[in-house]
């Protein structure tokens, strides 16, 4: 209901056009500028390339910083930054700016079948799915190493019994 609230409110913003004018460009630009910078802390992007600039005891506390080696991590990170790399030249560079949608598109493609030859599938799941995927993953991931420390426990369990039962049913092989 709030989606379709705020939506609501950007559509009939179009019949406001003229009082829209009255507000001067700047005054804009400072609530835009604002409003990125109030929301760059929560961007994972933003958070990964911070990452490039900070001893590893100071990172901060994702599911792909506890399951994942850093550098794979700064590859994806880097991987990011070539495309976004690549969008920003193509908006800038007058001639080829008609291709911008077009860039922008390619990203999808990229992510689907570029990105696995490069990352296992749960990385990327960790990387950039959802966040119900992501805790499914490590409760999962949990579960399974749970049951294999069980299994390790039973196994030396038997074979402490078994190594004590040989000794015990054979005493005059030890004399």
């Amino acid at each position: 209901l709030t989606l379709l609230g705020s939506h609501l409110l950007v559509g009939l913003s179009i019949l406001a056009t003229s009082m829209l004018e009255l507000i001067p460009l700047p005054v804009l630009y400072g609530v835009f500028l604002f409003m990125g910078l109030s929301s760059l802390p929560k961007i994972q992007f933003w958070n990964r390339f911070l990452m490039f600039f900070q001893q590893p005891a100071m990172y901060p506390s994702y599911p792909f910083t506890e399951w994942m080696k850093i550098g794979r991590i700064h590859k994806y990170t880097c991987f990011q930054i070539f495309f976004f790399g690549l969008i920003f030249f193509v908006q800038n560079f007058k001639k080829i700016s008609i291709i911008f949608p077009l860039m922008t598109l390619l990203c999808i493609p990229a992510r689907l079948f570029l990105l696995p030859r490069f990352f296992e599938n749960w990385e990327l799941c960790l990387l950039d799915d959802e966040e119900e995927i992501i805790e499914e993953w490590i409760e999962a991931k949990e579960e399974s190493i749970r049951n294999f420390n069980a299994a390790k426990d039973e196994v030396s369990t038997a074979a402490g019994n078994s190594e004590f039962e040989s000794n015990v049913s054979d005493p005059e092989e030890n004399v």
